[in-house]
């Protein structure tokens, strides 16, 4: 998992936890880019805002040069729930519900895990903006892990 937040702080023992747990229900993972994370813990409500995602994939070299490909994701949904203390309330977004929506299509989770309250979010894609995590180069097929 690569953290990834507005300050450099590393995230606390038991939130690098959960998101190996996390990474663990992604289905092929180990086929996958590397995982980034996203994290927040909101002043007002004490509920930590987590973002998780495969990141996308950079072509070098040959014609599809600097196209980002994002991998299609599976989720053992059930090994996520199982991570929670109760039953979390679990949404799904379809798509952006907004112009500048950067977390798009995903899959939430909000609920308590030991003392605290979490809202999970799997998202189908890495966020826009987000550097890729790796790079394929089209003449040799070598991949580079960036992160």
């Amino acid at each position: 998992m690569r953290p990834q937040t507005g300050s450099q702080y590393c995230p606390p023992a038991w939130l690098q936890l959960l998101i190996d747990q996390v990474t663990c229900a992604i289905v092929d993972y180990d086929c996958h880019a590397p995982i980034g994370c996203h994290f927040y813990q909101n002043p007002d409500t004490a509920e930590w805002e987590i973002s998780t995602f495969v990141s996308s994939t950079e072509v070098v070299g040959g014609p599809m040069d600097g196209t980002k490909v994002n991998p299609p994701v599976q989720l053992d949904i059930g090994s996520v729930i199982d991570v929670f203390s109760d039953k979390p309330t679990i949404h799904w977004q379809s798509d952006a519900v907004a112009a500048d929506d950067e977390l798009a299509q995903h899959i939430s989770f909000q609920g308590r895990i030991n003392e605290h309250r979490v809202w999970l979010r799997i998202l189908r894609g890495a966020p826009d903006g987000t550097e890729p995590g790796r790079l394929v180069h089209a003449g040799s097929g070598e991949i580079e892990n960036l992160w």
